[in-house]
């Protein structure tokens, strides 16, 4: 009888440290079944000393093993930044109901408040208090729910993103990603025809920003009117933005020429994805030529370019940039220019992982302050060690290509050059601030089922004397410029 009290507690801890893992993996726990756990640890340990009369010895390690569990659930459940996120599960389906489908007002507040729940759980902005002009924004978007019958799943959305844009913070957000995402079929010729939209239903883009400001999340204008061109060619970011498609879409075009005219669309004239690729002849085929990590070299002009279009660190990362510097090398180039126009973020650690190959022993680095539920440590002393290839350096000219799509770690690439004096960044500005947030933990809004991603990270800029609010480029430019000033640099040396 003594054993099975034993094992009895072994078990219970057991399970209860397991939860932690079957919740990240595979489905959501409410937090206070920590509080619930802790509960019954407690009472299986107390059973334990009244039924079991164990030796001093095994009493200490049962107290011991209580306490951990104990420790590890309350600390899992309130503390994890991803507890009850989906972003390690598998097969996840990121799509929210379609945008137009209607939610009762009850179901609207319960995503309100869950969304809530987890912004003053999470975003270091609200650790000790809830800004003002979050609160009121709140407030004012609970009591327009708690008025309507219904809600559509794209108002709802703007509705919360309204809150959540009070911040300034471009990696929290919340929107409808719908499955039948539908874009308007003659966009791609526009563009390869070198049009670009300048005004939908005669009101000119930055007006539309302007009336819409309030329901992107953004550091920068620039990134916001990333998000606005996205969605002014999808019928679902029509519909957030207010327009009206069964009456029609007229576009405003302007050639690179100047030449303006005017284009109008309807309903018929949204295709789905595959309709979209086939329309546009758009090879899916997801080549070799498609990766998101390429180079090519120009022996002419003594230049290596690295095209990365997205911060995956992988084999694949790291095989092909040893190679571009085998070449760089072997063929004695002076120039290598990394390519980040098309990069939204990833893992920080390509950017540790190129600087292998430059000649420097230390570098400036962000330092941070992680928001773990009711902890706040600061972690970093803003220096990193360089692990250098000793047979690999390169001791030339880096210049990095930026648009205001590059964003999160692509920013900090720019910012870590930037801010050490390593090279020239050409472009665009990137779409977020060095002194910003980031390191998300992603959620799915229960009803609606709304995509939601809140900032769990501060960063504190690398060159701490640096005043401005983004990384300005060395040579500011379009993104489609960039390139040509690349080349104009690299014949000006």
């Amino acid at each position: 009888m003594r054993k099975k009290f034993l094992l009895l507690c072994i078990l219970l801890d057991l399970t209860v440290i397991g939860l932690i893992p079957l919740n990240l993996m595979l489905f959501n726990l409410p937090e206070a079944i920590s509080l619930v756990c802790a509960l019954l640890v407690i009472a299986a340990t107390a059973l334990l000393f009244i039924k079991g009369h164990f030796r001093k010895r095994v009493r200490v390690l049962v107290c011991i093993l209580a306490v951990f569990t104990i420790a590890v659930s309350v600390l899992g459940s309130y503390c994890l930044p991803y507890w009850n996120s989906i972003m390690f599960r598998r097969n996840t389906d990121y799509y929210s109901k379609p945008y137009n489908q209607l939610l009762g007002s009850d179901e609207a507040k319960e995503d309100l408040a869950y969304a809530m729940r987890y912004l003053r759980k999470l975003h270091p902005a609200l650790y000790k208090d809830i800004p003002k002009s979050v609160s009121l924004q709140y407030e004012a978007v609970k009591e327009e729910l708690e008025q309507c019958e219904q809600i559509s799943v794209n108002e709802l959305s703007r509705r919360i993103e309204s809150i959540f844009s009070q911040l300034r913070d471009a990696h929290t957000l919340v929107r409808a990603n719908d499955h039948d995402r539908h874009i308007m079929k003659y966009y791609r010729q526009w563009i390869d025809a070198g049009y670009r939209i300048t005004a939908v239903n005669g009101i000119s883009l930055e007006q539309l920003l302007e009336d819409n400001s309030a329901y992107y999340s953004f550091e920068s204008i620039e990134w916001q009117y990333e998000w606005l061109l996205d969605d002014i060619v999808t019928i679902a970011g029509l519909d957030y933005l207010g327009l009206d498609i069964e009456k029609g879409i007229q576009y405003t075009l302007r050639a690179e020429n100047g030449q303006i005219h005017t284009e109008s669309c309807f309903l018929e004239d949204f295709l789905s994805w595959d309709e979209y690729a086939a329309f546009n002849h758009i090879d899916d085929t997801g080549t070799a030529s498609d990766s998101f990590v390429r180079y090519e070299i120009d022996a002419q002009n003594s230049l290596a370019i690295l095209y990365l279009d997205a911060c995956n660190y992988n084999d694949e990362y790291i095989n092909c940039v040893r190679e571009m510097f085998e070449v760089v090398k072997e063929m004695k180039l002076r120039h290598v220019a990394v390519d980040l126009r098309n990069n939204g973020g990833g893992n920080d650690l390509v950017i540790s992982e190129f600087f292998r190959y430059l000649e420097m022993d230390r570098y400036k680095i962000v330092s941070m302050s992680w928001r773990l539920g009711f902890m706040y440590p600061t972690l970093g002393d803003g220096i990193a060690v360089n692990n250098k290839y000793q047979d690999m350096l390169f001791e030339g000219n880096l210049y990095l290509l930026t648009s205001a799509g590059t964003f999160s770690s692509a920013m900090m690439f720019a910012e870590y050059v930037k801010d050490n004096e390593l090279g020239l960044i050409i472009g665009e500005t990137p779409g977020n601030n060095p002194n910003g947030y980031g390191e998300i933990a992603a959620f799915k809004l229960p009803n609606s089922e709304l995509f939601m991603q809140i900032s769990t990270k501060r960063f504190y800029r690398a060159d701490k004397s640096c005043k401005d609010e983004l990384v300005i480029p060395d040579i500011e430019c379009n993104r489609e410029e960039a390139m040509a000033e690349l080349y104009r640099c690299i014949r000006g040396n």
